[in-house]
């Protein structure tokens, strides 16, 4: 006899052991004989593989009925397996969930809040249908609950999801958070901030009003929202390297200076525009095979398209912010110029595809030694990608532009391509050369082959003279703040034959101990350079000669009043040049760290 199969979880939060105790019950076919289950491997959005049956404990399976003890034991990596159900099974366990590592993923029990997802929840990869949850909370919590849209309630602290998937895209907040709300073209936004810091109360409101800006942008440009209500989780945790998005919702991790410092406070409303932007791109415009993803939550899921559901999206949350005020035009445009040049210092840029570096995302996500030889950041090159569609599209009309073509795309190809596993590279470029001849070529040589952007010339044609300068260069980079310690070395520069190595630290110059001052003024002589370094327990000295470098060093305007005004159009903001008008090009900023090539 057949029965339908369900499974229904019931999870106790404990705060003050940072834990979950989880009861899971399945019932029907997916409760006879041998059942397997299973934790994630990988969750849509993140790019790696995370041991996440590490935290589980105490597992225990039952006859729901008889309450008789059924054999359970691991099997393999992330699975666990149940013999002998008879129809009605009850899987117990405890779970550690204090993990900062696995915070996005999996959310996180605080002692005064928590954020649960599904990826703690054991699941069955033989059931793909709906699920339901309720939740247990201290006394003091049982009030305080935030649910993003997407499932059904079922009472007091219980939702019923559509699939395991959808319950994995749905962070639930409790707790002590703190909710704010605005309404943006009759759709509720949240955002509960789990966390305070200093200025909170004093910025938080301004704060909250410059996203609902941005948020309007999106919205006048899709004509809609495709959700109910969206809620952004965001904490000011430094820990909380959080960025990850949902179907309505996402969680955010903000500086914790975002309410004191004007730079963090626009990196802040950056991340935010970023990570909604995804609600659209990626969430549900989706590159194959992502469409499909119920069995791919154990092997990962393998997409040339990263470049432009990544890259896309990094070209709107600076668009976007300069259209809300966030960013000025000339920040916008040296952003362009910024991220151009980062993206060909690397030698990888002239080796590697953007369409392979979104393939190898599970290798060169996260930053390694090596790096720069090998992978480019395909969030990088899609960023430039679509700004030289965009100019392209805007030089060629007054009426088209990629706000206008991404909108259609979005909507022929929000079910997926011909397959409906999601949209291929050719369906890109087949949709874009649709909108203007030739452009789907031009997409084509950035993504299928290395290099192949064309952003340096649209710049001129839009009204920029581009002024290059020639420096000297070690070819040594360093990430953020963190030299003395050589974060990767260039293999096609002078450091790259010299013998350096990264994790190199610098502690010599020329005989005399290291300043950054020092590393500054010697890589701009002619004369060679004697570094010297400690490796491992190792110290070892490298003679190093700079060698001449072209980087583009400002943007001249020399355009007219039909080109300025075609800008002003572009960027919704007032920009009126004046002949000869110098725009510098040092600001840049990458949440995924700043690479600085000496």
């Amino acid at each position: 006899m057949t029965t339908t199969s369900n499974v229904h979880y019931q999870v106790s939060v404990d705060p003050q052991r940072h834990e979950l105790t989880v009861c899971m019950r399945l019932t029907g076919d997916l409760a006879r004989g041998r059942i397997r289950l299973e934790t994630p491997t990988w969750v849509p959005g993140d790019y790696s593989f995370a041991p996440l049956a590490r935290e589980l404990f105490e597992l225990q399976a039952h006859d729901s009925h008889s309450g008789a003890p059924l054999p359970l034991w691991r099997d393999g990596w992330q699975a666990f397996v149940v013999d002998g159900g008879a129809g009605d099974v009850t899987v117990r366990y405890r779970a550690s969930a204090y993990a900062a590592e696995f915070g996005e993923q999996a959310g996180i029990v605080d002692s005064e809040y928590a954020v649960l997802l599904g990826t703690r929840y054991l699941h069955s990869p033989d059931h793909a249908g709906p699920c339901s949850v309720s939740y247990e909370l201290p006394e003091a919590w049982r009030a305080s609950i935030h649910h993003p849209s997407g499932a059904t309630p079922l009472g007091a602290n219980g939702w019923r999801y559509p699939s395991y998937e959808i319950l994995l895209d749905t962070p639930v907040v409790m707790g002590g958070y703190r909710l704010l709300e605005r309404t943006v073209q009759g759709t509720p936004f949240y955002f509960a901030f789990v966390d305070s810091g200093v200025g909170f109360d004093e910025g938080v409101e301004a704060f909250v009003d410059q996203v609902a800006q941005v948020t309007a942008g999106f919205g006048r440009m899709f004509g809609t929202f495709p959700f109910e209500d969206y809620t952004f989780v965001l904490s000011l945790n430094p820990a909380a390297e959080w960025g990850l998005e949902h179907l309505t919702s996402t969680m955010c991790g903000l500086s914790q200076d975002v309410f004191v410092d004007p730079a963090q406070n626009a990196i802040g409303v950056r991340v935010c525009a970023h990570e909604l932007f995804h609600a659209w791109n990626v969430r549900r415009l989706r590159p194959a095979p992502l469409l499909q993803l119920q069995h791919a939550l154990t092997c990962g899921s393998f997409s040339e398209g990263l470049w432009m559901a990544e890259g896309f999206t990094r070209y709107y949350e600076f668009l976007s912010c300069t259209r809300a005020g966030i960013y000025s035009p000339g920040q916008f445009f040296s952003s362009v110029v910024g991220y151009l040049e980062h993206l060909r210092a690397v030698p990888a840029y002239e080796r590697v595809s953007a369409a392979d570096s979104s393939l190898a995302t599970y290798l060169n996500h996260p930053k390694y030694p090596g790096r720069p030889a090998s992978s480019i950041d395909y969030y990088d090159k899609g960023m430039l990608i679509a700004f030289d569609v965009d100019a392209t599209l805007r030089l060629g009309s007054n009426t088209q532009t990629l706000d206008r073509s991404f909108r259609g795309f979005f909507e022929e190809y929000l079910s997926g391509g011909p397959d409906h596993e999601g949209y291929t590279n050719d369906d890109v470029i087949t949709y874009f050369d649709s909108q203007r001849a030739g452009l789907g070529a031009q997409i084509g040589a950035a993504v299928r082959h290395p290099g192949g952007l064309g952003t340096e010339a649209l710049l001129g044609e839009l009204g920029f003279a581009v002024q290059h300068s020639t420096v000297l260069q070690l070819g040594i980079m360093f990430l953020n703040q963190g030299a003395p310690a050589i974060y990767n070395v260039l293999d096609n520069t002078p450091a790259g034959n010299s013998g350096l190595a990264p994790d190199d630290v610098i502690t010599g110059i020329n005989g005399y101990p290291y300043t950054p001052a020092a590393l500054a003024w010697a890589s701009a002589k002619t004369a060679p350079v004697a570094l010297e370094v400690l490796r491992g327990h190792r110290r070892l000295i490298f003679s190093v000669t700079p060698a001449p470098q072209s980087k583009i060093s400002a943007l001249i305007w020399a355009g007219n009043e039909t080109q300025a005004a075609r800008l002003a159009t572009w960027l919704e903001n007032d920009f009126a040049p004046l002949p000869g008008e110098r725009f510098a090009t040092e600001f840049y900023e990458n949440f995924h760290g700043i690479e600085t090539v000496v």
